[in-house]
């Protein structure tokens, strides 16, 4: 028994590390296998096969900014005849134009803030050169270039390559090199409203081949984007600026000058051309580059074309007067063509006013029959064309003492409170 009982006890500890098929004469019984633990495996989250990087966001734009545009053609004195001004004058303005502190942009800068895409300073300048004159080139670039200022050149092809006094397809393509812009001034040079007399049966090709070869031509030759077109003689109308939209130009420039808004009609875009004389003989340049005009019409309202003066105010933006009741007038004409009896004039703190709109002139008028309080004044001139609302707007300040506001002339003028 003694034997026995240890034999098994022996057994009963040696099983627990003794597999069953190791112990002989134990049979072993079938045992349903166990079904492995799955492995853990770590799944990577699914990346999309290609993402585009998100889009920077865009930089805040002062909408209320104002341009100027200035143009120039023959920079050859007398000699120049029509359209040209003296190499001293033209380097006069440009020393006053660096005097003043108000920067020159660029052509691409221009549009990429009407875009929304770039900001630009409060007030700005931008200098065109009409025609594709040599002496823009030989005179022009290198007194631009000691103000360190850029500028557009507008060209028309049949006067490129031409001799004389025409720009070369070389200067042209220096031009581009040095930074300047390259822009369209169509084919011939000829009115864009009429179909000419002779070589042209329909109006509508001889349009589209106007607009669309010269740009084609310039963009061939110059391996540039051409985005901007100057009208011949600024003139144009709703048939012409649909055919230079659908051409694919950005903006189109007339020569009638006004500040331009990042709203204003993108294919009736103003300028003033320096070698025009404005109303009772006022200085062109120094109205456009003090920001003395008037502003241009926002929105689908067009510059005027017609009229041969650009908009004007008395007292001029900015101004400060000495007398108390003076005539407060504006010439309308580049603010398209308006329903007279939708013409308001408002001066802040005194409301509207009964001011008198003459539609053959274009000119309303008023003049107050009590003393002005001295101080700021802001007068809102508000009308409908072609059915839609547009509005523009200038201050001057009244002051005995003739003593200048040292406010910018150019911003708005809060209205006077009543007491």
């Amino acid at each position: 028994m003694t034997r026995k009982f240890a034999l098994l006890l022996l057994l009963a500890v040696a099983l627990p590390f003794t597999g069953c098929d190791k112990i002989p004469g134990l049979k072993k019984k079938p045992v349903a296998e166990a079904t492995p633990a799955p492995m853990a495996v770590a799944v990577a989250e699914p990346v999309p096969e290609s993402s585009a990087p998100a889009e920077p966001p865009k930089p805040a734009v002062d909408t209320n900014a104002q341009v100027v545009v200035l143009c120039y053609h023959r920079l050859e004195g007398k000699a120049g005849g029509i359209n040209s001004i003296e190499p001293a004058l033209f380097e006069k303005h440009m020393q006053s134009i660096k005097d003043s502190g108000i920067p020159v942009i660029s052509m691409q800068d221009f549009l990429a803030w009407r875009r929304g895409e770039k900001n630009i300073p409060p007030k700005s300048i931008l200098i065109t050169l009409d025609d594709g004159y040599v002496s823009e080139v030989e005179v022009g670039v290198p007194i631009l270039k000691k103000y360190g200022f850029t500028a557009t050149f507008f060209v028309y092809l049949e006067y490129i390559n031409k001799g004389g006094k025409s720009v070369s397809w070389n200067q042209l393509a220096e031009l581009r090199d040095q930074g300047f812009e390259i822009g369209s001034h169509t084919v011939s040079h000829l009115d864009l409203r009429h179909k000419p007399k002779k070589g042209a049966a329909d109006h509508d090709a001889w349009l589209k081949d106007e607009l669309e070869r010269s740009k084609k031509v310039l963009e061939e030759n110059l391996g540039i984007k051409c985005a901007t077109i100057a009208y011949p003689f600024g003139n144009h109308n709703d048939k012409v600026q649909a055919a230079t939209r659908e051409a694919g130009y950005e903006a189109g420039f007339t020569t009638y000058g006004a500040r331009l808004g990042s709203t204003t009609n993108a294919f009736t875009l103003g300028r003033y051309d320096v070698t025009a004389k404005m109303p009772g003989n006022q200085d062109t340049f120094t109205v456009a580059t003090t920001f003395q005009g008037m502003v241009a019409p926002g929105g689908a309202p067009v510059m005027a074309q017609d009229a041969a003066v650009s908009m004007v105010t008395e007292p001029l933006n900015g101004e400060t007067i000495t007398n108390p009741t003076p005539t407060i007038k504006a010439n309308l004409s580049t603010m398209g063509a308006l329903d007279a009896g939708s013409v308001i004039m408002r001066i802040g703190g005194l409301g509207e006013v009964p001011a008198i709109f003459d539609p053959a002139s274009k000119t309303i008028t008023f003049t107050p029959t009590t003393a002005l309080r001295p101080g700021g004044y802001t007068v809102i001139i508000s009308a409908k064309s072609g059915g839609r609302a547009v509005q523009t707007k200038w201050g001057f300040t009244f002051n005995p003492d003739g003593a200048s506001a040292p406010a910018d002339p150019a911003a708005e003028l809060p209205p006077r409170k009543k007491k």
